[in-house]
């Protein structure tokens, strides 16, 4: 019985990964060919490194109506979805499960951050991929580090609602609907994230800096006096 859930378990992150990979390696392959027709010196998406306004007023429209758009039923578009952080091409360190994706001091304007490429965002009937993380309007939790230092992250395993503009794309053949990739959100370079539920994680995150470390921890790393460390 253990054994069958674990097969379960095992099956239920190598799938979504093995369409992320999937689904990575196409994009990139149109990006590549998409590269000889675009202008030189361009490095972003159309106005992800400034406000756009237009979007601004989206998202106060989207978050007014609180109309939640399901994965599998998304039209092209302005869209808000509700679903589940579950996988990404790459982490910056946390918790297994519970792995940072994106991160920005409290403080720091929103091109300092640091994210994954891609992220899978999953509700309950199917998943998208998230692009451009690392240009988005996040609300999140501060995560304090010292009396003058704060840090806003998403975590694998948070429950998000993300605004933002669909571009319809399904990949994956598995015959549950759930487990497909239906599409992508933030193609543009606009996006807002809010944390709507966090399940608690460890005290300690690997994702942040050492400073982080709780003070009662901190003290118990520190040398008794009178003794020595190897």
């Amino acid at each position: 019985m253990l054994l069958a859930i674990n097969q379960v378990a095992f099956y239920g992150v190598l799938i979504p990964l093995a369409i992320l990979v999937y689904w990575y390696g196409n994009r990139r392959l149109q990006r590549h060919f998409g590269r000889n027709t675009e202008p030189r010196g361009r490095r972003s998406p159309r106005g992800s490194t400034k406000d756009d306004p237009q979007f601004a007023a989206m998202v106060s429209r989207m978050l007014q109506r609180g109309l939640v758009t399901p994965a599998a039923e998304a039209p092209k578009g302005p869209v808000m979805m509700r679903g589940v952080l579950t996988t990404a091409d790459a982490t910056l360190g946390g918790a297994p499960g519970r792995e940072c994706v994106w991160r920005n001091r409290s403080d720091a304007p929103r091109d300092a951050a640091v994210a994954a490429e891609y992220v899978i965002l999953a509700d309950a009937t199917g998943r998208v991929t998230i692009e451009n993380l690392n240009l988005a309007e996040v609300v999140a939790p501060d995560d304090k580090v010292g009396p003058h230092r704060a840090y806003r992250s998403l975590l694998l395993g948070d429950e998000v609602e993300v605004v933002a503009r669909f571009s319809p794309e399904r990949f994956g053949e598995d015959p549950d609907p759930t487990r497909l990739v239906y599409g992508t959100l933030g193609a543009d370079g606009n996006l807002h994230v809010r944390v709507a539920r966090r399940d608690p994680v460890p005290a300690v995150r690997s994702d942040l800096p050492a400073e982080s470390l709780p003070a009662e921890q901190s003290a118990a790393e520190q040398p008794t006096p009178g003794t020595t460390t190897s």
